[in-house]
């Protein structure tokens, strides 16, 4: 269903209605879509007007444009009730808000991206911990066994030693009955 559309009829001085035929013409416009146009930016101006009151120190900003720009301009300011002042400042704060924004967005990013690479390190620096704690319980585990089994070969030196030491005991009885034998064969005889 299309929108209801409504007429208005004004009349205005005849050079402005010529400079008005000109611009839609070479705009390929018509009058309906420049008045619609004129009228919505008027209720909705792109760029609202600045307070420039205590501004401070201020310094002067002078620049050249084509004739044709500059009569556009100020159609466009005389449509907005704003200054060329207003105007210009309007959209130089604009232009540097969006920039600071931009800007701080890509900080944001960077300190993800930062805290991103700093929960990796600290993950592997737990990682390394763990890892280490493991290798340290693993060592442990070796100490211990190689602590059995040096009590192992301690134990099994010390059997060998008991063991020889029963052995050089027996032999030194064998040796006594060898010589308590010989004695009694020799009496014997």
């Amino acid at each position: 269903m299309a929108e209801e559309k409504k007429g208005i009829t004004v009349k205005i001085d005849a050079a402005l209605h010529a400079e008005i035929r000109q611009f839609i013409e070479q705009n390929g416009m018509t009058m309906a879509d420049f008045v619609s146009q004129a009228l919505y930016n008027e209720l909705h101006p792109k760029i609202q007007p600045q307070e420039v009151k205590n501004m401070g120190p201020t310094r002067t900003m002078a620049f050249q444009m084509p004739e044709d720009m500059f009569q556009r301009l100020k159609d466009y300011l005389h449509r907005h009730g704003i200054t060329q002042k207003e105007f210009v400042l309007g959209l130089v704060e604009a232009e540097i808000r969006r920039d600071e924004e931009l800007i701080n967005a890509q900080n944001a990013a960077k300190l993800d991206e930062t805290a991103v690479d700093i929960s990796d390190d600290e993950f592997e620096d737990e990682a390394e911990d763990f890892d280490n704690e493991e290798s340290e319980d693993e060592d442990e585990e070796l100490d211990d066994e190689e602590s059995e089994d040096e009590d192992e070969e301690f134990d099994n030196d010390e059997s060998e030693g008991e063991d020889e030491e029963l052995d050089d005991e027996d032999e030194e009885l064998d040796d006594e009955e060898s010589e308590v034998e010989d004695e009694a064969f020799s009496m014997a005889m």
